[in-house]
């Protein structure tokens, strides 16, 4: 039976999920536990497969033993069985998926639409499969930090550069002062200033590096008024100016302060000539006193205490610029930072490891900088950042697919699911266009077929991101020792930058150059410009809000309604956060002066704007074209009677009519039983309002042949002319009685 073995993979996942919980971190590593694990679910399938009469649990449990088994061998035994389900669950409901959008389809349309939706889907599951391996792999692992080898016989000559642009000199300075300070004996200081215009903020700085520079210290400053490539560009300058005697590059944010040890804790590690570069987490300071400050702080602090402990696990991490360093030879040899990339540091590290060279992690912060101060500024880096994933993606998509890369399959895979990670914001996007479409479909009583699910369909999918967000919250309360509520906060935050992403993806897609998100600007109340700054997210969140009522309104507390009212009121979580956080905007200033002119001159237009652009003006182009074209199947599909016109009469009596939709059930002749590969085989057709008629009774066929009863009709169609059964006697409900739902 595929439907209890799915059922069973998906109890294991649940039962370990809750171990991984309670128990996740604490060390049990080796065969000795792993095989205690195989025994509790080797009794518990079993005991399964002897009530319910079915291998169905057998082969869930062998699956998941086996998936186990290949696992990595420094994988802890709770977090090896936890993965190994959340694999089979994913592969089984997968197929279950793709059965039901095209096997079971009643027209072109529903194929289409149904087409469209498992694509989305799909791409969720590996997207969240993904994430759970990483977390997994950092946390359910055992972490050794590399040793640190004996330091060199002679310390090479490390230039740090400090690109920056329209920033506070007093912020700069202190910077550049700390990294005077670094105990250090062949110790360089280039500050490269690139397109500020105000000489306000960049003529202090350069008074400071002369005055460092007559004590003694090797400071150089220089401003370069109109140099093209960004951040990229500016690093390239300096790299062709350095001196002949410089072997090692490190790149420090304008805003950082360094611990004296830094260099000396790192630049060892060069000792190996097959390193290229060795990285540090970036760490932040003054954000204990704001709650979103407090946020956005646990919310960044997830990549570089999960994501970058597993790719180290793959010589797989990326070079993240602020706080690393990388051997200028290595740095040469892949012709410096790529100016069309505004993620060059992430980009490089892929190049240089291309070349067969190893990279470094030490899960240790040296030094601490500024976070975005504003939400406006929070959302201009991460549209960066999304951009450039995406930006990665197209220019080197080839090599990550190709098998004769040097880059090993794991170093692909890490560097490949960075870039789609991006996406999943995306997805989010293509979901909420379903569920505002089917809600409108309820409201409006014109339904459309979009999947025919049975009810494992609509449970499963909702319980399955549950675990998710708990697996997330579970990371984080282990790598930052955040409580609940901070965690959430944490997530509601990540939530709310869901469109910038997601235009960041789009126009990553169909624009070549580098660009910044361009916040517009208007004159006249601060609500007012924050509003027009999130202006798409707050209409999302004004339609889910409307229809979340209207759908109270129509349908109470059905289940229908139920469903509808929980997927729109997420999309309201998600998409009204952002309005939420802008208009909080105005009212967020730090204590210290220094940070506040930094937030003014965070609000400053970035540059860039798609409309200037011809790969811009095409993706907006296909943009609608695409979302024509979704509007249109939707109204193909839901050209049809209101559903209380339907012919109710033709439906078995269950759970099709009253008990579900609120609506009294029709007298029913006795059905003629159904085709059924199991006890749930029967689809349930997954609408946009109140029911439609299944494929199956959508045309009578003759009378057929009488069947015993031993032995069901193999037609899911009923017969003509039915007896009408007196509605004092209503025939109980088939064995596989169908269940109309909305759209995960």
């Amino acid at each position: 039976m595929p439907d209890l073995t799915l059922l069973t993979s998906f109890a294991i996942l649940a039962v370990s999920t809750a171990f991984l919980l309670a128990e996740g971190e604490v060390p049990m590593p080796g065969w000795a536990w792993r095989f205690q694990a195989f025994v509790a679910i080797g009794l518990g399938v079993a005991l399964l497969a002897f009530l319910t009469g079915s291998t169905g649990p057998i082969q869930a449990g062998l699956a998941v033993a086996v998936v186990a088994l290949v696992s990595p061998r420094r994988w802890f035994a709770i977090g090896t069985i936890c993965f190994a389900s959340l694999l089979v669950t994913t592969v089984l409901y997968i197929a279950y998926l793709a059965q039901a959008a095209v096997l079971l389809a009643h027209d072109p349309t529903s194929v289409l639409l149904g087409g469209a939706l498992v694509v989305l889907e799909v791409a969720a599951l590996a997207l969240i499969l993904g994430t759970a391996f990483e977390m997994v792999d950092a946390i359910c692992s055992i972490e050794r930090e590399p040793p640190l080898p004996p330091p060199p016989a002679r310390w090479p000559v490390v230039c740090i550069q400090v690109p920056t642009y329209n920033e506070p000199p007093e912020l700069v300075i202190e910077t550049v002062r700390s990294l005077v300070a670094l105990d250090y004996p062949a110790l360089r200081v280039q500050v490269i200033d690139n397109n500020t215009p105000d000489s306000e903020l960049w003529r202090p700085l350069m008074e400071e590096c002369t005055r460092l520079a007559t004590e003694g210290h090797q400071v150089e400053f220089i401003h370069l008024p109109h140099w093209p490539g960004f951040k990229a560009g500016a690093l390239n300058w300096g790299r062709d100016h350095l001196a002949p005697d410089v072997e090692i590059v490190g790149i420090i944010d304008a805003d950082y302060i360094v611990k004296p040890n830094w260099l000396t804790s790192l630049v060892p590690y060069f000792n190996d000539p097959a390193v290229a570069f060795v990285q540090t987490p970036q760490d932040y300071r003054t954000w204990e006193d704001s709650a979103f400050y407090r946020a956005c702080y646990v919310g960044l602090a997830y990549f570089f205490k999960v994501g970058m402990v597993s790719r180290n696990h793959w010589n797989a991490i990326i070079f993240a610029g602020t706080m690393g360093l990388i051997r200028r030879s290595a740095l040469d040899e892949v012709g410096g930072w790529d100016e069309d990339i505004i993620t060059e540091d992430a980009e490089v590290s892929l190049r240089v490891l291309a070349r067969g060279y190893r990279s470094v992690y030490i899960p240790r912060a040296f030094g601490r900088g500024i976070m975005p101060l504003t939400y406006e500024g929070l959302r201009k880096q991460r549209f960066r950042w999304a951009f450039g994933g995406v930006q990665i993606l197209r220019r080197h998509w080839r090599t990550l697919l190709d098998s004769r890369s040097r880059l090993t399959v794991a170093q692909r895979y890490a560097h490949l699911m960075g870039s789609l990670w991006w996406f999943n914001d995306f997805l989010t996007l293509g979901f909420t266009a379903f569920v505002i479409a089917t809600a409108v479909g309820a409201v409006l009583d014109r339904p459309f077929v979009i999947q025919r699910l049975t009810g494992i369909g609509i449970v499963l999918p909702t319980v399955y991101i549950v675990l998710a967000l708990v697996r997330y919250l579970w990371a984080l309360r282990v790598t930052t020792g955040s409580g609940p509520v901070l965690a959430m906060a944490a997530l509601r935050v990540n939530f709310s930058l869901s469109w910038v992403i997601a235009l960041a993806c789009l126009r990553g897609l169909v624009q070549k150059k580098g660009v910044f998100l361009r916040t517009p600007k208007f004159a006249g109340a601060a609500a007012v410009r924050e509003i027009r700054m999130v202006w798409v997210e707050s209409l999302v969140a004004a339609v889910s809000a409307v229809l979340l009522v209207l759908v109270v309104a129509r349908l109470g507390l059905a289940p229908l309604g139920l469903v509808l009212i929980g997927l729109l009121a997420w999309a309201l979580l998600i998409y009204g956060s952002a309005t939420v956080y802008a208009l909080g905007d105005p009212n967020r200033a730090p204590l210290e002066e220094v940070l506040r002119r930094k937030m003014g001159l965070e609000l400053t237009p970035s540059v860039g704007d798609v409309m200037n652009s011809g790969f811009g003006r095409l993706g907006l182009v296909a943009g609608g074209v695409l979302a024509l074209a979704l509007a249109a199947g939707v109204v193909a599909a839901s050209a049809q009677p209101p559903g209380s016109a339907l012919p109710f009469k033709a439906v078995p009596a269950g759970p099709v009519t009253g008990p579900f939709l609120g609506i009294p059930a029709a007298p029913t002749a006795a059905p003629t039983p159904l085709a059924s590969a199991g006890p749930t085989a029967s689809p349930t057709a997954v609408v946009a309002g109140q029911t439609a008629t299944p494929a199956s009774t959508a045309r009578p066929t003759p009378a057929p042949t009488p069947v015993p009863a031993a032995t069901p009709a193999p037609t899911a169609r009923p017969t003509p002319a039915p007896t009408p059964v007196p509605a004092a006697t209503p025939t109980p409900p088939p064995p596989a009685a169908a269940t109309p739902i909305a759209t995960r």
